[in-house]
């Protein structure tokens, strides 16, 4: 059967066009009601479908829409109950230059405008082609074992589909060529294919030239598909190259996808409340889906998200992301309620880097992460035999590239596991670390450019999700650690642009050891180990036990300060209090203990050379008139003969104590021996940043016995 060149007009209008129409067909045989097509060609097809509330028009032809056909199918499926169903087979089918266009209006024939559009769609496609076989009835074990006889063998290939939405004049999907493998379908229960092959895919046209689509990828290729039941899918590999994404969301309630959905009014509704009626009737809920897939990979990804209510623009790309493995899922829960999914197998991602375009800078990249190991049983049961992170950087500085907020060379984590409400970790090893941090000249932190910036209050959201979290009475999260080290030769460096002129400390050198962190066993000792150098070869040494995790913290630490540069420290302290420190060097001997939350400590300090200076008159009396005493004069009776200054501090007091102030503890001590700027000048502005705030950090209240002086004077009282 030939048909060529068929072309269909009303009034000059176009209603339809055939360029050519072949089927070949015969009998096979007629006994038997079998028919079999072996090849059919449909070339240059151009149809147009509408559809209105009172009628269909098909290619220009009027359908009026009548009322229920319920009881006219009911007529039909009786009277064919008896009769013996058709077989069928079908061969080679080319379909080529196609053209079908839909529109849909929610208003009648006569009242309907461009503005009561619903659904206006075009779709051309270049090319179909089916190289095999589909039958259906012919196969007689499927027909006794079937409700649907049907069965195929072949290859099937789409090239060149364009979906395009008239209503936005943009293309809602375009594909270059999509093809699937030995399709192989035995009955509607065993389905497989050997490959299916998806190239230049694009999906949701954007008017913007940097991102033209929503949607798209390079390449997708799955190998091995099975489909078993209808419910159970089972696939070898997944590889996936140039996956994009541009998701975009311009209010809390508006997002641009959105545009993309058919407003089909009342329709709509009533479509959804028909489904919740029949939810409703106490219909058995569709059965459970599962899912097995072997290997994962997706290379070259460019994943972006745009809010345009705040400052928000992100992008996420990367090299490659691999599993390899057996990963199966199971949309029917476990009784305790957990997920029901299960894996075993590596991941592995290179060179990932979360870019913000708002400011131009990377807030995270690396140059791979390994997950080794991966073994789950369901969501609440998880473990690995290794993570290892190279190379991390973040909180870009600068649009140099090696100006970053935090950086190290590597993390590695052995033997991982995760139950409910527990973690428990062998190791954690961190090498190479370099961190970066800095305070501007207004005295904002650098890294506060990374904040979103929104008009929008968030406190009161932030307080209602405050208010719903009062009162849940969770079981407390139990960590188990057995040895943690950080080692690094790299600078660790803190910048105060805000003094005059800035002030630049840190650490050339850190080595760090902790072990036996238990929080289950609150009451076991940890074993602390610390080596830090400084900027200025001043070292500093602890090391000890801990019990941080204890309802009342106890501590064993010993360790010393040797050869801190007090000069370092200067900036600040003119920035404070108007000094200038001209010279000076410490060392301190630190006895830090505690004991069930109660202090007993001793910091031994020694300064040698040490002289401050005020930057004027004024600063000086200030300065005097706050503490009590004069400066200078103070520092003439506490020094020995070789112009060294050697000072006993006790700090007691209980840990827990929330009200601690540093400074409170810092005068009280003063007090003591009349070292009001020894203490003030230095331990805020020396021994903090040489990694010494760990003494106030534990210290949460001071006892001290107070020396009293006259105000103004240098000499002790009678009780004094």
């Amino acid at each position: 059967i030939s048909l060529h060149n068929a072309r269909g007009s009303i009034d000059g209008a176009p209603l339809f066009n055939i360029g050519l129409i072949e089927i070949h067909w015969r009998w096979a045989p007629l006994s038997e009601k079998t028919i079999e097509v072996t090849n059919i060609v449909l070339d240059k097809l151009d149809v147009k479908l509408e559809s209105y509330t009172d009628m269909m028009v098909i290619s220009g032809i009027k359908i009026p829409l009548t009322g229920s056909t319920k009881a006219a199918d009911t007529d039909i499926e009786e009277k064919q109950a008896d009769v013996k169903p058709w077989a069928a087979s079908l061969g080679m089918v080319t379909f080529t230059d196609l053209d079908i266009c839909y529109l849909q209006h929610g208003e009648t024939f006569r009242n309907s405008d461009d503005d009561t559009r619903q659904i206006d769609y075009c779709v051309n496609l270049e090319e179909m082609i089916w190289g095999g076989t589909i039958s259906y009835g012919t196969d007689k074990t499927l027909l006794e074992t079937e409700t649907t006889p049907l069965s195929s063998t072949g290859d099937f290939e789409l090239n060149g589909l364009t979906v395009t939405n008239n209503i936005l004049n943009r293309n809602l999907l375009v594909s270059k060529a999509s093809a699937m493998h030995n399709v192989e379908v035995k009955g509607l229960n065993d389905i497989h294919i050997d490959t299916l092959e998806m190239k230049q895919l694009s999906g949701l046209q954007r008017n913007d030239d940097k991102h033209q689509d929503a949607l798209r990828f390079d390449q997708l290729t799955i190998n091995d598909i099975g489909l078993k039941e209808l419910d159970e899918l089972t696939i070898k590999d997944i590889s996936l190259s140039g996956p994009g994404i541009y998701l975009v969301r311009n209010s809390e309630t508006d997002w641009e996808y959105q545009q993309w959905i058919p407003d089909t009014g009342s329709g709509q509704a009533q479509t959804n409340e028909d489904d919740s009626t029949v939810n409703d009737t106490g219909e058995e809920p569709a059965s459970a889906f599962k899912l097995a897939i072997e290997k994962i990979s997706v290379n070259g990804a460019d994943w972006c998200y745009l809010q345009k209510d705040v400052s928000l623009y992100y992008c996420l790309t990367f090299d490659a992301f691999n599993w390899d493995g057996a990963l199966a899922f199971d949309t029917r829960q476990k009784e305790s309620g957990a997920v029901n999914i299960r894996a075993k197998g590596d991941v592995s991602l290179l060179k990932p880097d979360i870019h913000n375009h708002d400011i131009e800078r990377s807030l995270l990249k690396f140059e791979s992460l390994e997950l080794k190991g991966i073994d789950i049983t369901d969501s609440e049961t998880l473990a690995l035999s290794d993570i290892t992170l190279e190379k991390l950087s973040a909180l870009q500085r600068s649009q140099q590239e090696a100006d970053y907020t935090a950086r190290f060379d590597r993390l590695a984590i052995n033997d991982v596991r995760y139950t409910p409400n527990k973690v428990a970790i062998n190791t954690v090893e961190l090498s190479g670390v370099e961190n970066s941090l800095s305070r501007n000249k207004d005295g904002s932190w650098e890294h506060d450019k990374w904040l979103i910036r929104s008009d929008e209050e968030p406190a009161a959201t932030a307080k209602e999700n405050s208010e719903e979290k009062q009162g849940d009475e969770s079981k407390p999260f139990l960590i188990s650690l057995n040895k943690l080290s950080v080692d690094t030769d790299k600078k660790i460096l803190f910048t105060d642009n805000s003094t005059q002129p800035a002030m630049i400390t840190g650490l050339e050198e850190l080595k760090l050891e902790l072990t036996k962190l238990y929080s289950e066993k609150p009451d076991s000792d940890s074993q602390i180990k610390l080596f830090a150098q400084t900027l200025k070869h001043s070292t500093i040494e602890l090391e000890g036990t801990a019990r941080p995790l204890a309802e009342k913290v106890s501590l064993d630490v010993n360790g010393d300060l040797k050869g801190f540069d007090l000069r370092v420290a200067s900036p600040a302290a003119k920035k404070a209090i108007g000094h200038i420190i001209q010279s000076g060097q410490l060392d301190a001997k630190l006895t830090l203990l505690a004991k069930e939350g109660i202090l007993d400590s001793n910091i031994a300090l020694s300064l040698y050379q040490f002289h401050i200076k005020p930057m004027s008159k004024k600063d000086a009396e200030k300065l005097d008139q706050t503490f009590g005493m004069p400066l200078n004069q103070t520092l003439v009776l506490l020094r020995d003969k070789d112009e060294s200054i050697h000072l006993d501090i006790p700090i007691t007091g209980d840990v827990n104590n929330p009200e601690f102030n540093p400074m409170d503890a810092i005068i009280k001590a003063t007090s003591k021996a009349a070292t009001v700027t020894l203490i003030t000048f230095y331990t805020p502005y020396g021994l903090i940043y040489a990694g010494g705030n760990v003494l106030f950090d534990v210290a949460t209240a001071l006892n001290f016995d107070p020396i009293p002086f006259d105000p103004g004077s240098h000499e002790l009282t009678a009780q004094g």
